[in-house]
């Protein structure tokens, strides 16, 4: 009996050992190491039938932050900030009605949001952005809004603060 229970003991530690080494790894259309990162946060709000939000926020020390900006500069798929509009309603929406490019007026919310409901990133200013739409399996958001789902990966990376934000969207 004391053997079962030390043995039973012993195997709980052992598995409770090995999810605390659990790494948060970020998506492959990335095209960039992060790893150099320390995670600050990331949640997966994907429920069982896989649609859902997943958010990773990862930081870089000023050394790691100059080599991660500039293999951002050649990664396929990034942009020098600003954002391109179609970019820029799914991330952030619109500030109330805007008169759009073809000069209809306009009203978005985000479509990458998070926990409260507001956009998923915080506005930068200074940095680069990323964006993969995962069912065409290109790097542009064209034509995404239209469609009656979306799933996409799209990261804003802030150079004043070198934080990484990224996200995917599966509807």
């Amino acid at each position: 009996m004391k053997r079962t229970m030390l043995l039973c003991l012993a195997l709980l530690l052992a598995l409770w050992s090995a999810a605390c080494g659990e790494t948060v790894s970020l998506p492959e259309s990335l095209g960039v190491n992060a790893s150099q990162g320390t995670v600050q946060d990331h949640w997966d709000g994907h429920g069982a039938m896989g649609d859902g939000t997943e958010y990773w926020e990862i930081a870089f020390s000023p050394e790691d932050a100059a080599e991660f900006e500039k293999s951002l500069q050649t990664a396929q798929g990034w942009h020098a900030l600003p954002l391109d509009n179609d970019v820029r309603y799914l991330l952030y929406g619109t500030e109330g009605i805007e008169k759009a490019q073809d000069g209809a007026y306009i009203s978005v919310n985000p479509y990458l949001t998070g926990k409260d409901g507001g956009p998923l990133f915080p506005q930068v200013e200074e940095g680069y952005w990323f964006f993969c739409d995962d069912q065409t399996e290109s790097y542009t958001a064209q034509g995404v809004r239209e469609r009656p789902s979306q799933n996409f990966t799209a990261a804003v990376y802030d150079s004043q603060s070198r934080t990484l934000y990224c996200g995917e969207l599966d509807t």
